[in-house]
């Protein structure tokens, strides 16, 4: 069984995140070598299971998949957009990530069930490594579930059924309602079949995207400075939105405290590396785009745009200083 060879380039990443060394991690591949970052390359499932596997082991983390998928936000945004070019319809676009997984990821499926009510899509995986098993079933319903709830109009909030009691994990990374279940479910109202993808939701990643993918390469030459590794994982699991400081410290082996103390150390706090995202993207917006001030507001998530405003305001007073 062959896996597209980025999702290993994605796990690589991370690995570095985790303090992991991607030398002693590619040592476990048959050919170190490969450009993991080739869409038309392929790799057997056993070598990337057994790196994802190291990557777990090291993270001590019983959520380390959950986590990670978080961190791939910015490539499922990216999938959003090429299932928007190919189909209006939200079971086609269902349809379509079930080929994208069987195709580029075979060990992890997903299978629809409708009945007179619900419209449900199961996750399974081949993998019989109990352990293994769960971390990569997090992983993709991360991914999907926060797919799914981009290209749904507002008004269907996608639900999560779980074969655990701990639900909370869940509740802080995915913001979802999640129910104990036997089996990985994400579950939508049955009219979800003839519903439309939203497209304004669409338009926000069409606008956005390409000025977050640049965001993440211009400083790549910084990576082993603490600010710009927090920064380039802030931009990562943008979803478009941007996440919140637990968030993202989750996706570190370290404690809050410590966290902070290391951003101190480098004069930076995450407030003001989120506000210089805010700030940057804001420019774009306006500058580039044109967009009115309502719409910018919104789509930096500010719920009002007197908030957005002041920040605008506060961005301003601190350049004159």
């Amino acid at each position: 069984m062959k896996i597209c060879a980025p999702y290993l380039h994605s796990l690589l990443d991370y690995a570095d995140y985790q303090n992991l060394d991607s030398l002693v991690l590619k040592n476990l591949l048959a050919n170190p070598n490969m450009d993991y970052n080739n869409p038309e390359e392929m790799i057997d499932a056993k070598e990337y299971l057994a790196v994802y596997e190291m990557v777990i082991d090291a993270t001590k983390n019983d959520y380390s998949g959950l986590n990670f998928g978080c961190y791939l936000n910015l490539g499922a945004l990216g999938l959003v957009l090429e299932i928007s070019l190919n189909t209006s319809s939200v079971k086609q676009g269902v349809f379509i990530l079930q080929n994208f997984l069987d195709n580029k990821f075979p060990i992890v499926s997903a299978r629809v069930i409708e009945d007179s009510q619900l419209y449900i899509l199961q996750l399974d995986s081949s993998v019989k490594d109990l352990k293994l098993r769960r971390h990569l079933l997090d992983m993709v319903l991360s991914i999907i579930y926060r797919e799914l709830k981009l290209m749904l109009p507002h008004s269907f909030i996608p639900k999560i059924r779980l074969p655990f009691t701990n639900k909370k994990p869940y509740l802080d990374s995915l913001k979802v309602a999640v129910t104990h279940y036997s089996n990985y479910q994400i579950v939508l109202p049955l009219e979800v079949v003839s519903t439309e993808i939203n497209k304004n939701k669409v338009k926000e990643i069409e606008l956005l995207l390409p000025k977050f993918i640049a965001m993440l390469n211009k400083n790549k030459e910084n990576e082993k400075v603490f600010a710009n590794q927090i920064r380039n994982m802030t931009l990562n699991m943008c979803s478009p939105e941007i996440p919140n400081f637990e968030q993202v410290q989750k996706q570190f082996p370290y404690s809050k405290r410590t966290m902070q103390r290391k951003l101190t150390d480098e004069g930076m706090s995450f407030r003001s590396i989120a506000n210089k995202i805010k700030e940057e993207l804001s420019n774009y917006l306006t500058n580039e785009k044109h967009l009115k001030t309502k719409d910018v507001a919104h789509i930096l998530g500010y719920s009002e745009s007197s908030a957005y405003l002041h920040a605008v305001k506060s961005w301003k007073t601190k350049k004159s200083r």
